[in-house]
């Protein structure tokens, strides 16, 4: 049977961000970051509302650019706090800023899924490690 405190979220890991690992699929890259607050959630409906107006208030209508870019927008002021483990072809560590740049490229849209997704785990990842740690500890 399921323990309700099984999905309980770390609030504090929501608010001031952790380090995650998105997925094998993106190597050893790490991204620190907040969880999808209510204060990215809120900031990024009022930009949608505001792009919407020329559209007829219909969000729907938003092209993909513009939903692309306020999408990045508020990622990178309310969620994303830094990266590591990723560097260009030259071999050269990305800094934050590039990285953050390369967001709203829809040639690099993996960079921005393994944002989304990073920020998805916050708070979830120490207590499914809890769990699992549990299920390899032999009885007392």
């Amino acid at each position: 049977m399921a323990k309700l405190s099984s999905f309980r979220l770390n609030k504090i890991a929501l608010e001031q961000g952790e380090w995650i690992s998105p997925g094998d699929e993106y190597d050893d890259l790490e991204i620190r970051t907040r969880g999808l607050t209510d204060q990215y959630r809120d900031a990024l409906a009022a930009k949608l509302r505001r792009a919407a107006t020329g559209f007829g208030g219909d969000q729907s209508k938003i092209p993909g650019a513009i939903f692309r870019r306020h999408v990045v927008d508020a990622l990178r002021e309310h969620v994303l706090l830094d990266v590591r483990n990723i560097e260009d072809d030259a071999g050269k560590p990305l800094a934050f800023a590039d990285f953050c740049k390369l967001l709203a490229d829809v040639e690099y849209s993996d960079l921005r899924e393994a944002c989304l997704r990073a920020a998805a785990m916050v708070g979830r990842v120490a207590q499914e490690d809890k769990v699992e740690a549990a299920g390899f500890s032999a009885p007392a």
